[in-house]
């Protein structure tokens, strides 16, 4: 790498953050413009991000990134011609161009530049375009003369004097034979390490304008603070008067503190269509190779959420997306022949309910048999027949999401109705999300993810049982109640509560976390007395909490747990009181999984 680039490696990093975000925007594109290759607009946008993205490489002297991006350009140019039909070949060339072009800028955020074998993606570029435009005797022999790309190098070439190489351009066979080649046995040069892209994201400056403007607010009210001070220093206030300012300062010093969290949070907030533009091109990839007719519909891809949440929930989208591919979607002939379109359907679907993110995953295929699952699960040893007549139907479907559980037959490359599922729930547990699932054989299957809006700030209600106080999570929270004793009774070795008509399992914290309720004790005694329970609901599934007292609701930042306490799974992390004691929040899901857990060992905790 030259030393003129080294010296400026804010350049690099620019760059790199720019070009990225229009591979991710050409992805989408490109799998429309397949589908739509009459519409002029795509077609220039795409052409534009390109020339982007290769008028900027070659300015820093990314010589390897100029020759792809190019010939990549040649393509796109002679469709804007007419001279060429965008057929799947042209458009598998394409997107091999797009995902060679994502290589090389991760080479180049790593500080490195590889070895790249371009010889056989730049022939490709240029043989689609052949069936349909003459080819001049100087690409022909620079195609049929490619040098081997494993007996040469490609390295960067001297930075361009403008960004903006001036128009006609050269050839992407010229753009190749004009960068500098050595041969293998050379020693390879010294390459300038290029820092990694900071993290970074686009905030709307009206977002920033509010923050900034309840940061003058809260100076404001600081110097209020400050001259009730020295008034109070003075004498000069009574004590009447002084109460009355404080109480008044410190309302709107609360107020400003929940606006300047709230507005600190919205900065943060990104639209997950980030996350959901790369499913078209995987759509589109995995049918192909599937031999499926899939189509992709998108909806609420304005929907916005935490920018740590979005990048943490792609692994379980992208694995949602590829089992509804691999096995909810039917081959088109088998479709058919349940008289169905031969296409199949996805839906991905985001919306806000309330402080949490709701994300639907459907499509309309096969779906999942109960009775199928229920015999899986048998033949596993997963669960006993006579448990397994016990179980609803949300139950049954629920067995997916067991470690090792699968109904397929043979073992899948992509992926496996089952396989990794008990991943997919674990991660959003991670993210104190849930995932449930409804399913119609013949009908088609639906996962719905259900995720915070964000994981710096957590409403919780605060419990106490004897004398340690626990935070709950606010959006489990199904209800609170009092009831007496009398309607808690023991089924299989395990303690229920009748409410409403309606049983529960029910959990004594003070039993879970073996300290001793004084409260139990005298109610114990009395025996009429009533209790409070917190009513948790997780995915369908719900659990009666018993508790002391119930002592009001709050929003707090939740802290990881030390190594000790790492794998404690009714624990979801801990915060700070105003105090400055510990406080242990509980997660709700593992307060579940306990109930059940004492539920087939006959009751007793663990």
């Amino acid at each position: 790498m030259n030393d003129e680039l080294s010296q400026d490696p804010s350049l690099v990093r620019d760059f790199l953050v720019e070009s990225e975000e229009l591979l991710q925007h050409m992805d989408q594109d490109m799998v429309t413009l397949e589908t739509a290759p009459d519409d002029a607009d795509l077609l220039n946008r795409v052409f534009r991000a390109l020339h982007t993205v290769k008028g900027t490489a070659g300015f820093l002297g990314f010589a390897s990134v100029v020759c792809v991006s190019h010939a990549a350009e040649d393509v796109l140019n002679a469709v804007r011609r007419g001279e060429l039909q965008l057929n799947r070949r042209a458009m598998d060339a394409l997107l091999a161009a797009r995902d060679q072009l994502g290589r090389m800028l991760n080479d180049i955020a790593q500080g490195r530049l590889q070895e790249y074998q371009l010889d056989a993606l730049l022939v490709e570029l240029q043989e689609v375009q052949q069936p349909q435009r003459a080819q001049s005797p100087d690409s022909e022999r620079a195609t049929k003369n490619g040098t081997p790309a494993n007996d040469l190098r490609i390295l960067p070439a001297e930075p361009s004097a403008s960004p903006n190489p001036p128009e006609p351009e050269p050839p992407a066979a010229a753009v190749a034979s004009s960068v500098r080649l050595t041969d293998a046995s050379a020693p390879q040069p010294k390459t300038t390490e290029v820092p990694a892209p900071t993290q970074t994201m686009r905030v709307n400056t009206h977002k920033l304008d509010e923050l900034v403007d309840l940061i003058g607010e809260l100076v404001l009210e600081r110097n209020r603070l400050v001259q009730l001070s020295r008034d109070c220093s003075s004498g000069r206030l009574s004590c009447e008067r002084l109460n009355s300012s404080l109480a008044r300062s410190t309302a709107r010093l609360s107020f400003i503190t929940e606006e300047l969290q709230s507005a600190g949070l919205k900065t943060r907030m990104v639209a997950i269509e980030t996350v959901f533009h790369r499913f078209p091109r995987l759509v589109r990839d995995v049918a192909h190779a599937l031999q499926k007719e899939v189509q992709l519909l998108i909806h609420g891809e304005e929907t916005e959420l935490d920018k740590t949440m979005v990048e943490l929930i792609t692994d379980p989208l992208l694995h949602l997306v590829r089992n509804s591919l691999d096995h909810g979607i039917e081959l088109p002939d088998v479709r058919e022949r349940a008289g169905k379109p031969r296409q199949g359907t996805i839906r991905l679907e985001a919306s806000q309910e309330g402080d949490q993110i709701v994300i639907a995953i459907s499509d309309d295929g096969a779906g999942i048999s109960p009775e199928r699952i229920g015999r899986k699960a048998i033949e596993k040893g997963l669960i006993t027949a006579e448990r397994l007549r016990l179980l609803s139907l949300r139950e049954i479907l629920d067995l997916i999401f067991l470690p090792g559980f699968s109904t397929s037959e043979k073992i899948s490359d992509l992926s496996g109705r089952g396989v990794g599922l008990d991943v997919v729930r674990s991660n959003l547990k991670k993210l104190n999300g849930s995932v449930d699932l409804s399913s119609e054989p013949g009908a088609g299957t639906t996962f719905l993810l259900r995720l915070p809006l964000t994981l710096a700030i957590l409403p919780v209600l605060l419990v106490r049982v004897a004398q340690e106080v626990y935070a709950l999570p606010l959006r489990s929270v199904v209800e609170t109640a009092q009831v007496n004793l009398q309607r808690v009774h023991r089924v299989e070795g395990s303690e229920v509560l009748c409410l409403r008509d309606e049983t529960l399992p029910l959990l004594r914290l003070a039993q879970l976390f073996e300290t001793e309720s004084r409260v139990h004790a005298t109610t114990s005694a009395a025996g009429e007395q009533a209790r409070k329970v917190v009513i948790l609901g997780v995915a369908g599934q719900r659990v009666a909490l018993l508790v002391d007292h119930l002592l009001g609701q709050e929003s707090t930042v939740v802290k990881p747990l030390g190594n000790h306490l790492h794998h404690c799974p009714s624990l979801a992390g801990a915060s700070i009181s105003g105090d400055g004691r510990v406080r242990l929040v509980l997660d709700p899901a593992g307060l579940i999984a306990a109930s059940q857990t004492a539920h087939h060992a006959g009751g007793e905790m663990a």
